[in-house]
């Protein structure tokens, strides 16, 4: 009696559990991932969010091309919402003792969405592609920890076959390094570190990411790009990795750059939608709308920089004057309408090393000193210096009213009239990377948490072509260089916070504010977590997030 007694009790936990599971995953969507509970069933799976339209999807040579939407590409390892890199591709990866070979494994299995498989061989082509000096890639600065990258990048060495990237077998990548590289798993989890499917790119060149030709490895793509309308992302069945979505299908309908605003959120018509500071205070009035306010954490620096080699900004004074003539606090505070942090230096809040207040001795608002330079360099009240342009990237509406406040900043203090010129992504970049542009307004965002990147690949010493501005400090070059090749976490940091305070005592750049990312989101989006400080992560990733029932 007993025996059936423990019998029925079994059945009765197994029924029990079958119908928890049951409860858990009421839906499995097109890819055979189960859904969380809370979850609208799988045709409800769309998520729609507006963006430029792209030029291009092959931001791994072009990197400004994408404009905003999905990246349907899986590097060797992606990124979670910390900006710390996991398994994409590559499934589990080691180094050697002192970091300057490193085996990455791929995923077996792995195929493209036309059902080739995903080889090692892949990555190596890809790679040479983004340091190879015919395809132009204006990051390829970015890959010089790998060995002969930056020789070859530069022509000293004619062989791209020479890159330090091998693979052992098709499973199986070897990345070797000049130095000691432990935070080569951030670099090669950068976004833009994708593979290219070596057969498309070869036979149909620039316009290999045109939607008949698109060829990808990732968890989604793409379904449709109608020219001026909109593009649609969907699963790949191929895909086996572990960040397949939940979302049946992501539409971006396109919209004009600089012709943002929350009309079509307010109507249904996205669910997402970025939010200009011009509305803000409408929005945070609205009590709908002000609970679907979300902020972002956003590790960037705005800055303002100089032609440094040429006059007038070859004078540390007038560059200085520059500086201390820009109220960033009011910035801060009444334009952006504190949805930004004054920056005094490169290295934005989230980064270990950050200290906002330190560096303000050097770019603190100071319009007396600002007045004493300019008189000791030879312009008092602005007589005789030579008029000047602010360049301006494909600006919206804050992004130019930014740029007034610092024109008039600059007028009322130093006495010099500031023209604004404006100019689109392509014609912006080229003229940067050209050393066009006497001054310029500019942002730049981290592509990992860790100062090589914000400081040395930033601001180190660049040829022309190769390097953002001119701005040249043999010092500030020594400590970054001697930075890269030290393991011992406390010296690398002090060296980097050397490094910072000869790049803002030398005036590379006047630097203006470090933004904080604000945004829409209809509460039906599920799946993205909240960091302890209230924002949520610079990473919005698709592959996590759902439609709830609603």
């Amino acid at each position: 009696m007993r025996r059936i007694a423990m019998y029925i009790l079994a059945i009765g936990s197994l029924l029990l559990v079958q119908d928890i599971h049951s409860q858990y995953n009421r839906f499995i969507n097109s890819v055979g991932k189960p859904l969380p509970p809370d979850a609208a069933p799988p045709a409800q799976q769309v998520l729609r969010h507006m963006t430029p339209e792209p030029i291009s999807l092959d931001s791994s040579i072009f990197p400004y091309d994408t404009r905003g939407t999905i990246l349907p590409f899986e590097p060797l390892l992606t990124r979670d919402e910390n900006m710390q890199p996991v398994a994409g591709a590559a499934q589990r990866w080691e180094t050697n003792a002192d970091a300057t070979k490193w085996t990455f494994h791929l995923r077996p299995g792995a195929r493209w969405s036309d059902g080739r498989p995903v080889t090692a061989h892949d990555f190596v082509y890809s790679y040479r592609r983004m340091v190879d000096p015919a395809s132009a890639n204006i990051y390829a600065f970015f890959y010089y920890d790998i060995k002969q990258a930056k020789a070859i990048n530069h022509g000293e060495l004619k062989e791209v076959t020479q890159l330090g990237i091998t693979a052992l077998d098709d499973l199986t990548l070897v990345i070797e390094t000049e130095h000691p590289t432990p935070y080569l798993p951030h670099v090669v989890s950068f976004g833009d570190a994708f593979p290219v499917p070596q057969w498309m790119v070869e036979k149909y060149g620039r316009k290999w990411t045109e939607g008949e030709y698109l060829v990808t490895n990732s968890a989604f793509k793409i379904l449709e790009w109608i020219r001026g309308s909109q593009m649609t992302f969907v699963p790949d069945p191929n895909y086996n990795g572990p960040n397949k979505p939940y979302l049946e299908k992501v539409i971006h309908p396109f919209r004009n750059r600089s012709a943002q605003t929350v009309m079509a959120y307010e109507n249904d018509e996205v669910d997402i939608e970025s939010v200009d500071l011009n509305e803000l205070e409408r929005i945070q009035r609205d009590p709908k709308l002000g609970k679907e306010l979300v902020r972002m954490g956003d590790p960037a620096t705005w800055y303002l920089f100089f032609r440094t080699q040429k006059p007038p900004f070859n004078d540390n004074r007038v560059r200085e004057a520059f500086a201390r003539a820009i109220n960033r606090e009011a910035i801060c505070r009444v334009l952006l309408r504190g949805a930004a942090v004054p920056a005094y230096s490169m290295l934005p809040p989230g980064f270990e090393d950050y200290d906002g207040s330190k560096y303000k001795a050097w770019q603190g608002f100071d319009p007396q000193r600002a007045k004493q330079l300019m008189r000791e360099a030879g312009y008092p009240n602005g007589r005789g210096f030579p008029r000047q342009e602010i360049w301006l990237r494909a600006p919206g509406p804050v992004y130019r009213n930014v740029a007034i406040a610092i024109q008039g900043m600059i007028k009322e203090h130093l006495g010099i009239d500031l023209s604004i010129r404006a100019a689109d992504d392509s014609a912006y970049m080229s003229a940067l990377f050209d050393w066009q542009m006497n001054i310029g307004l500019l942002t730049f965002g981290a592509d990992f948490m860790d100062p090589r990147n914000m400081l040395d690949m930033t601001w180190r010493s660049q040829p022309r072509g190769s390097g953002r501005q001119d701005w040249q400090n043999a010092q500030f070059d020594a400590l970054v260089q001697q930075a890269i090749s030290t393991v011992d976490a406390n010296r690398r940091s002090m060296l980097y916070r050397q490094a910072e305070q000869i790049l803002v005592s030398d005036y590379g750049a006047a630097f203006i504010y470090h933004p904080i990312g604000l945004q829409l989101r209809k509460p039906w989006i599920k799946g993205y977590k909240q960091l302890p400080d209230g924002t949520v992560g610079r990473k919005f990733d698709f592959t996590k997030v759902y439609i709830a029932e609603h």
